[in-house]
C-alpha cells in the first residue's frame, strides 16, 4: 500500500517540483438554510505558475487521492458546492511559495491500544516551510510548517 502512495505521488506531483504555488481553493457546501460551510473531504486544489492543477483528498481512511483535474474522489450528489481561494488562514503562508520536494508520512492511530501502522500525512516542501494535507478522521486536515516537522517520513520525490 505504501509503495502504491509512494508511486502516486511521483506519478502527480513530479512536474510540479520547482513550480510556485500561485493559489489553492477549498470547497464549502450550500446548506438548506442557504448558508455555506466548510467541506474538508473534498480536495484541495493546488494551483501553479504554469496554470498546473494538483488535487489532494484524504478520501476515506488511509486512501490518498491524487490528480491533475477537477475530478472528484466521491459522487456528491445534489450537493451544491463552490471553491474558494485562499480561504484557510493557516496555510496562505504557502501561496507564492516554490515547491521543492514531497514526502509522505506515518500518521499515529492505534486500536485497542496497539499502534497500527497508517501513512497520512502528504508534506510538501516549500522554498518558505512546509505544506502539511493530512488525514483528519476521513476529511483533509491541514497545516503549514515553518521547520520540517516532526515524524517518520518517506522521501518522494527530490529534495525529501
Amino acid at each position: 500500500m505504501i509503495d502504491l502512495k509512494v508511486r502516486g505521488i511521483q506519478r502527480h506531483l513530479a512536474a510540479t517540483i520547482g513550480e510556485t504555488i500561485t493559489r489553492y481553493e477549498t470547497a464549502e457546501l450550500l446548506f438548506d438554510d442557504g448558508t455555506w460551510g466548510s467541506r474538508p473531504d473534498l480536495p484541495i486544489r493546488l494551483y501553479t505558475g504554469s496554470d498546473r492543477l494538483l488535487a489532494i483528498s484524504w478520501s476515506r481512511f488511509d486512501d490518498l487521492w491524487l490528480t491533475d483535474d477537477s475530478s472528484l474522489p466521491f459522487p456528491i450528489g445534489d450537493s451544491t458546492i463552490r471553491w474558494v481561494s485562499n480561504g484557510v488562514e493557516g496555510i496562505n503562508a504557502a501561496v507564492g511559495a516554490s515547491i521543492g520536494s514531497v514526502m509522505l508520512g506515518k500518521g499515529e492511530m492505534s486500536i485497542g491500544g496497539n499502534p497500527v501502522e497508517i501513512w497520512t500525512r502528504l508534506v510538501i516542501g516549500l522554498d518558505q516551510g512546509w505544506l502539511e494535507v493530512f488525514n483528519a478522521l476521513d476529511e483533509n486536515g491541514y497545516a503549514f510548517h515553518a521547520d520540517r516537522p516532526a515524524g517518520v517520513f518517506i522521501p518522494c520525490l527530490p529534495g525529501s
